[in-house]
């Protein structure tokens, strides 16, 4: 029989030796590169029981129906004007308010809606209002008015015959 780990021919009984998981039958001389199978016990693992929790579910409160405020429509138009009226370039502004100019020249173009951190810091530097109140009965439900249909938003595209 040949050691598994060097080749050489075993005289005698081999060793079996455990090896990252391996288990091995080396000789004498390759038997210190592992640990002896006859030592090696798995280590058992102590379970302790766990106290079940009972989770008792809240109704979770709807964020819309707190919502009576609504951003105004030409927000962009409306902080490009108060900027320029207190002769802040957006730089400045964004230095003013701790907010980077490129967000600034977003948000005035009407590409990105201010979060309302940024709003309330732009109504605070800029004295000016960027929401006003909604009614309920014009509040937006799912993005879109109440009543609005899938055919008031959807662009149909009709296929020719010849």
């Amino acid at each position: 029989m040949q050691c598994e780990i060097c080749g050489a021919d075993i005289w005698g009984k081999p060793v079996k030796i455990r090896v990252e998981g391996s288990e091995l039958e080396v000789c004498g001389a390759c038997a210190k590169y592992g640990r002896p199978e006859d030592t090696w016990q798995p280590v058992g693992r102590k379970m302790a029981p766990r106290e079940r929790t009972v989770l008792t579910r809240r109704h979770k409160k709807n964020i819309f129906d707190t919502i009576t405020d609504e951003i105004i429509s030409d927000y962009g138009k409306t902080i490009r004007e108060a900027r320029g009226a207190m002769g802040l370039t957006v730089e400045d502004l964004g230095r003013k308010i701790m907010e980077k100019a490129a967000l600034l020249r977003k948000i005035e173009r009407g590409e990105l809606v201010p979060e309302d951190s940024v709003r309330k810091k732009l109504e605070a530097a800029l004295n000016i209002k960027l929401t006003e109140r909604v009614k309920v009965d014009e509040q937006r439900s799912g993005g879109f008015i109440k009543g609005t249909t899938l055919g008031d938003v959807a662009i149909i595209k009709r296929k020719r015959f010849l």
